[in-house]
């Protein structure tokens, strides 16, 4: 059975890769930057704020049943809830697999969400939309829901489709999905400005792409059976049999 342990944990990015890593990373901090300014000076995204807070219905109108599944959906997603959910899926994939990879890939993502979205909130102090729970010390922006959703799900995804490629797809989709849900649901209650999630969702994309493509590329891909096998016989080729000699005539 293949073994994974810390060098499974701390990989090298592709070769050849950094400067398409690099790009993304930068297109994703650049645009969180550049939100994030224009929230903090009241740029033009207020307005677009307001526009689609006092487009959706208000908190109780509408279908009930969309009301009812918004409300569930910010409950499930709530960010405590949600990490812990995390961090005991990995324990129990360590214990499982008696390696502590799961845990020392997770942990640094969940570490520098904690920390990130305090202090986002706490340096812009930004109230919500008119009727949403009052904030004493933290502000709304980014959202916290939506950020904790991308991460806690892209972590789970990146360290099951690093072992199962063939899910990469499925898993995409899934986290893709659920963030969108919780966006959605985070509006549709008037939780949230759309600034917020937004910004919740760049800076989620972000920690999933620096800890987990570039530069650090937390959790390393399997490596091809072709390097090798456990017991140090060489690729599974080897034992093939080669061409028959050519005879001379």
């Amino acid at each position: 059975m293949k073994r994974l342990g810390l060098l499974n944990v701390l990989g090298r990015q592709p070769s050849g890769a950094g400067a398409g890593w690099s790009t993304g990373a930068a297109a994703l901090a650049l645009s969180l930057a550049v939100l994030t300014t224009l929230v903090a000076k009241g740029g033009p995204s207020v307005g677009l704020d307001r526009w689609v807070d006092e487009t959706l219905p208000r908190r109780g109108g509408g279908p009930a049943p969309l009301h009812f599944v918004a409300e569930a959906i910010t409950t499930v997603a709530n960010p405590p809830f949600t990490m812990a959910l995390l961090l005991a899926a990995v324990a129990l994939w360590a214990i499982r697999s008696r390696t502590l990879w799961p845990v020392l890939a997770a942990a640094p993502a969940v570490v520098g969400l904690t920390v990130t979205v305090l202090v986002g909130k706490w340096l812009l102090a930004r109230p919500g939309p008119p009727g949403s729970d009052p904030v004493d010390i933290l502000g709304a922006y980014p959202s916290g829901h939506t950020a904790t959703a991308l991460v806690c799900t892209g972590t789970l995804a990146v360290l099951v489709g690093r072992q199962h490629p063939q899910y990469h797809r499925g898993l995409t989709l899934a986290v893709t999905g659920w963030t969108t849900l919780v966006a959605w649901s985070l509006l549709w209650l008037h939780y949230h400005w759309l600034s917020d999630v937004l910004g919740g969702s760049l800076l989620g994309a972000l920690l999933l792409w620096l800890f987990y493509r570039w530069p650090w590329y937390l959790v390393a891909p399997p490596r091809p059976r072709s390097e090798g096998t456990d017991l140090g016989t060489g690729p599974p080729d080897s034992a093939a049999p080669g061409p028959e000699p050519t005879r001379s005539r």
